[in-house]
């Protein structure tokens, strides 16, 4: 792992960590008890009351669902979406559901009024609050919320260094496509937010000459290496699979089987210096499709941006690292509940989410004419429950990686918070003070790349220097 994974009390000595603990301040206290006791009671709370909407087989009666007018089947089936007790840890890291728990806890969202209201004495009292609280707060969920970005590993070795070397020419070689021109750099470039700044990326060209266009707006390649899984669909488990996909993509670089990369291994065998490397790196493994890739996820695991305002911030604890606007929107973005999903070093990444909780991204973020095929995670794994759950994006150096969400079609960072706000909240915050604030906040994620800004990358500023093989 090359980004940071602890809290901000372990990384930080606790300074800022109080800060945003203030934040999330609770006067409701549980009376000391052993930890057996506690988790007894956490537990009883959890199976008797929340349970009955967020366990993995809660149902409702279809009878009665009737005559609530749909009441009880929107209660269920949003819990479900919302948060499971048991929850799938491929798609969501537990992280997030621990900040979940704390942030309904804290802001007394659960159960709504409209469930308690025809189920009688489910409503959390606060004792019940306090538990659950008191449960929860062993795995530190409110200090994880935010974490300073930790700059890559340094490689141990010449051969290390040999690799990433590789893995950056691979990363910029057009060879990888049919017509020797598209490279990762085309659509995933440093100097742009490790994008292109384009609603969709343009491909190898099609039968009428001009470039294929993408399915999806082009997620960011910078600090990728903390992502829970790779594309916004998650079909990738890591960097190597997702290096593995665009080359056989025929709309983004050309081929269209694994049989190709014997072309794609026979076009990089004609130069010299990719043999040497390949022969230093990899040995007798050779050029191939698996070798390639390695390298490739070798390289972009270093392709981390420390050294924001904010990492200053969390490191530092200096006040002056953020601007009096950033910091309150920093507690609008906690209180808002943003933190329970884009939390962690990445501010994000971590988890699979849907994008219609309380309001329909497409229709808030698209024209009216907008088609496109994209339901995120069901494109993968097939399941209809799975329909609109994107992974989260990371929300580091955000201001530099316009437009915005899956479908590359709102160009205003400021838009897209409020669209956030409305789909994903359900606050209907339209107070333009609040929503300017986070946007400022979002800009303070700027962070460094091989020492310099991310912002201010020219493209001599991205390229590594040589490594040669050693005898």
């Amino acid at each position: 792992m090359i980004l940071a994974g602890t809290g901000v009390v372990a990384a930080v000595g606790g300074k800022v960590s109080q800060a945003v603990v203030d934040l999330m301040h609770d006067s409701v206290q549980v009376p000391a008890m052993d930890p057996v006791t506690a988790d007894k009671l956490a537990n009883e709370v959890l199976n008797i009351k929340c349970a009955a909407c967020h366990g993995q087989n809660a149902s409702y009666s279809k009878v009665l669902n009737f005559f609530s007018l749909g009441l009880m089947a929107d209660h269920v089936e949003g819990a479900k979406r919302a948060f499971l007790l048991t929850p799938d840890t491929d798609y969501r890291s537990l992280n997030v559901d621990y900040l979940k728990m704390d942030y309904v806890l804290r802001t007394r969202r659960m159960p709504p009024a409209s469930y308690s209201t025809v189920h009688l004495g489910s409503r959390l009292t606060p004792t019940d609050v306090a538990i659950l609280r008191n449960k929860y707060k062993e795995f530190g969920a409110v200090m994880r919320a935010f974490a300073p970005v930790q700059p890559a590993l340094a490689p141990a070795d010449n051969l290390d260094k040999a690799r990433i070397y590789l893995g950056h020419l691979l990363y910029h070689d057009g060879r990888l496509s049919t017509n020797d021109k598209v490279s990762c750099a085309s659509c995933h470039d440093l100097t742009k937010g490790g994008t292109d700044n384009l609603a969709k990326s343009e491909g190898v060209p099609g039968a009428d000459g001009l470039p294929q266009l993408g399915g999806v707006n082009a997620p960011s390649t910078l600090n990728a290496a903390g992502n829970i899984r790779q594309f916004w669909d998650g079909r990738a488990a890591n960097l190597k699979e997702q290096a593995g996909g665009p080359p056989l993509n025929p709309v983004e670089m050309g081929f269209s089987c694994v049989a190709d990369w014997d072309i794609i291994a026979g076009k990089l065998a004609a130069d010299p210096q990719m043999v040497a490397l390949f022969a230093y790196v990899f040995g007798d493994r050779g050029i191939t499709g698996d070798t390639i890739t390695e390298a490739i996820a070798a390289y972009e695991q270093t392709l981390v941006t420390p050294d924001s305002a904010f990492d200053a911030y969390l490191k530092t604890g200096d006040e002056h690292a953020l601007t009096d606007t950033q910091k309150a929107g920093m507690k609008s973005f906690v209180e808002l509940g943003c933190a329970t999903c884009h939390s962690g070093p990445s501010l994000g990444g971590i988890s699979f989410e849907y994008i219609n909780t309380h309001a329909d991204l497409r229709s808030l973020a698209a024209p009216a004419d907008y088609k496109e095929g994209a339901f995120g995670l069901r494109d993968f794994t097939r399941k209809e429950e799975h329909k609109d759950m994107f992974r989260v994006p990371n929300l580091r150096n955000v201001a530099l990686t316009a437009p915005y969400f899956h479908t590359g079609t709102v160009n205003s960072l400021q838009d897209a918070v409020r669209i956030m706000l409305k789909t994903q909240n359900g606050a209907g915050v339209s107070d333009d003070t609040t929503v300017k604030n986070i946007t400022r906040f979002l800009e303070a994620q700027t962070g460094t790349l091989y020492g310099k800004p991310a912002n201010a990358l020219k493209p001599e500023d991205v390229k590594l220097a040589p490594v040669a093989p050693q005898p």
